[in-house]
């Protein structure tokens, strides 16, 4: 076990780790014939539902391209890649080549059911995902999509700055997408704070609710950053744990690789209600625990920091498919 693992009590033992990841699932039966006919249900499932080994992708163009090209910087935003499959899949074979490729190739013959999307339903199927709802008991999440969720935590860490300096106010920039809580967040805080649509990627009638984009330098001049789920799990979450701002979120129904449903009001987040009418309630009761805040955006950090050991997280990865693997029943 890592020495910071025991020094610092938000980062989680590896096998709590595995088995929540694992869905605390004991063993692991695929009927490849469901498996067939969920990934034939939908345009999506189709492009996004797949068995991969890594040996059958070894010493591949796919393989030399994702583990030398797609992490580049002015390659791995673009979405439409050169010579490969979507870059959801390439970014998700990426990290799913790491372990095979840095540590060891054991089970590298095993073919593991992938999904490389979001939101979309892999029925009662064991895939491996980068997230799951909160009522699904048989997907396996796995860390998929790092260069879009944890990269962006570089970039915080980079431009962040002291507690003290920050504004005392709050910010909160994201798309259209997903569930109403955003429409509900912007309509009703549009006009008093820095909230709105950056981009309107559906629902042009919320136009008017737009306003400029923000980096991550500049919410991080915040001390307090909102963080909504969007198709998924929100995407901004990560770089504001691994910063010295305090999110504000509603209580997660996405889980992913960081353990959402670990993190705690008060200790980790500022908890915001699902009809978002309590935020100018939050944000009073910061101006008058501005310490407790200071403490929060650290908790934070500490609990971050675990999923930002590169070496640490990596091993937790490998182990991740070799019980996943050595659990693993084929039927039909």
């Amino acid at each position: 076990m890592n020495k910071e693992t025991t020094d610092n009590p938000f980062w989680i033992e590896p096998e709590k780790r595995i088995s929540f990841y694992l869905n605390n699932q004991q063993s692991i039966q695929l009927d490849l014939d469901v498996f067939k006919r969920t990934k034939s249900a939908t345009h999506w499932n189709k492009k996004e539902m797949w068995l991969v080994s890594y040996e059958e992708y070894r010493n591949t163009f796919t393989h030399w391209y994702c583990r030398n090209v797609a992490h580049l910087p002015g390659i791995r935003g673009i979405r439409v890649l050169p010579f490969c499959k979507s870059y959801k899949n390439v970014h998700s074979l990426m990290n799913f080549f790491q372990p095979f490729d840095e540590i060891n190739k054991s089970h590298a013959s095993t073919r593991f059911p992938l999904f490389y999307g979001e939101a979309g339903s892999t029925g009662t199927l064991p895939c491996i995902r980068k997230s799951r709802r909160v009522d699904d008991e048989t997907s396996v999440i796995y860390n998929f999509r790092t260069l879009r969720l944890t990269l962006p935590c570089q970039t915080a860490m980079k431009y962040d700055i002291e507690w003290e300096k920050k504004q005392s106010d709050v910010i909160w920039r994201g798309a259209t997408t997903g569930q109403e809580q955003r429409v509900n967040l912007v309509e009703n805080y549009f006009g008093k704070y820095n909230i709105g649509f950056a981009t309107i990627k559906q629902k042009p009638y919320l136009n008017h609710l737009q306003k400029p984009k923000a980096s991550i330098k500049e919410q991080l001049t915040y001390k307090f950053i909102i963080s909504l789920e969007g198709n998924d799990v929100a995407s901004n979450l990560r770089w504001i744990l691994a910063s010295n701002s305090v999110p504000i979120m509603t209580e997660p129904y996405w889980h992913s690789w960081i353990m959402e449903e670990r993190l705690e009001p008060y200790v980790h987040y500022l908890p915001l209600n699902e009809s978002m009418s309590n935020l100018e309630e939050l944000l009073e009761w910061a101006k008058e625990n501005d310490a407790e805040c200071k403490q929060i955006a650290e908790n934070g950090k500490r609990y971050m920091s675990q999923f930002l050991d590169t070496n640490h997280d990596l091993m937790v990865q490998k182990q991740l498919l070799e019980t996943y693997a050595n659990n693993l029943t084929y039927i039909n």
